[in-house]
């Protein structure tokens, strides 16, 4: 866990430092972003994320995630891809260095995951369950930018997953990006 914070704070650091020379850059006229994300519900999507901004309106991102591990005594696989498309309510910049844009997004993606489990009743042996589903979002963000290429979206809405381990509730996420 450390080692994952670790990473997460070089990669932060390393985007501050490339937009750093950019100081004066307007954030709002950057088309394309790449980074992590992760838009956590009862289960969480996340991962490696592309955005791109067709018009000062609409753009689309699209996730991935893919996690493996043969001698995992509990989850062996789990991966999601998701298509995200954004639509800007309101933006603005303070001083040329701080831009924010308020957005209403809608989510569809897929999610597959095994799980292991052992079974005591009849005999000890190890259960391997396959869930492969559909994941479906709405709700609103906003995305800071800093120093015209540093991307912090934020995001809060509802987020279910259907038809096999079918959830709905509250989802919250955040993300950090380098924009150009």
């Amino acid at each position: 866990m450390k080692n994952n914070i670790k990473k997460l704070f070089l990669a932060g650091l390393f985007a501050i430092i490339c937009g750093a020379g950019a100081a004066f850059a307007n954030g709002l006229d950057n088309r394309d972003a790449v980074g992590v994300y992760v838009l956590g519900a009862e289960k969480p999507v996340g991962g490696i994320q592309y955005e791109h901004r067709y018009t000062d309106f609409i753009s689309n991102k699209f996730g991935a995630f893919i996690f493996y591990d043969n001698d995992s005594y509990t989850d062996p696989l789990d991966m999601n891809f998701t298509v995200e498309t954004d639509f800007t309510l309101y933006a603005s910049e303070w001083k040329e260095k701080i831009a924010s844009r308020l957005f209403a997004y809608a989510l569809v993606g897929y999610t597959a995951s095994i799980k292991k489990g052992y079974d005591y009743v009849n005999d000890v042996y190890k259960k391997e369950t396959f869930y492969n589903d559909a994941v479906a979002s709405l709700g609103f963000g906003f995305d800071f930018t800093f120093f015209g290429h540093l991307s912090i979206p934020v995001q809060f809405g509802f987020m279910g997953t259907f038809p096999q381990d079918t959830q709905i509730g509250f989802c919250g996420g955040i993300g950090l990006r380098y924009a150009w």
